[in-house]
This record gives C-alpha cells, structure tokens and sequence, in this order.
C-alpha cells in the first residue's frame, strides 16, 4: 500500500511540474494582446466579437491547433493549424452571441503544437437596449 501511494504522488508530481512547464514556456513562446479582454456594456441578444491576437516570439514555427470554448455561447473562428513563423503574428476571432443579461465572464482555451495551451477569457454587461422603436398602436374600430 505505501508503494502504491508513493508511485502515485511521483506520477502526480511529474504531471505538475510539466503543466508548470508548460504555462511558463507558453509565454516563452507566444506574446498575446486581448487574451484578456472587456466588451463593457453591449445590448442584450446582439451579438459581440473581438480579436485575440499572439506573437510568436520563439524560434520555432508554432499552430493554433484548436480553440475550445467554454460555453455555446461563444464562437472562435480560426484557420485550425495555421502555421505561425517565429515574429509572425496569429489571430482568433471570438464571438459572443450576447445571451447574458447583466455581468458576464467567458473562456476559450487556445491549444498550441508542443502542447502549449492559453486560456483567455472575456467580460462585459449585457443590457437591455434602450433605442428600440417602439410597438405599433393598432386601433380597433368602435362597435356602435
């Protein structure tokens, strides 16, 4: 029983020092801009997109091979294993359908070649939009 718990806290070791790698050697790698990104206020049920962009700023050609969003709320669009050349610039542009009412925070993780994976998120407020036009006023004829 005490190996058995031993090999396992090595196994668990070995995988944490390699997801701390991996988080340090992202930013060894890429530099992003909007990777943290905050709408403000957007009208309610309209639809809101922005751009992350990255840098490669390693020597080696990186790929965005994926981008996975939180909810189904949000839509990356993304040319899937795009090659990115060292001081080459990547972009991912996320659009979010605008379904929350109030304050909101979202997430896509963005999953690179060498394992490498960022994870980016977005805030706002939805509110109600206030320039709608206003509903027709149908008159019904007066019965006499």
């Amino acid at each position: 029983m005490k190996k058995a718990l031993l090999v396992l806290s090595l196994v668990l070791g070995i995988f944490s020092s390699i997801s701390a790698q991996t988080a340090a050697n992202i930013d060894q790698a890429l530099k992003f801009k909007n990777d943290n990104f905050d709408f403000g206020k957007i009208s309610f049920g309209q639809p809101a997109t922005y751009t992350i962009e990255f840098t490669n700023i390693s020597k080696d050609t990186l790929a965005l091979v994926n981008a996975r969003p939180g909810c189904g709320c949000t839509t990356p669009n993304f040319k899937p294993n795009e090659k990115i050349a060292p001081g080459k610039i990547g972009r991912v542009q996320i659009t979010f359908n605008g379904s929350a009412m109030g304050s909101f925070t979202r997430a896509t993780a963005l999953e690179f070649s060498n394992g490498f994976v960022k994870q980016t998120q977005f805030a706002g407020e939805g509110v109600a939009i206030t320039n709608a036009p206003a509903a027709p006023i149908i008159n019904s004829p007066n019965k006499q």
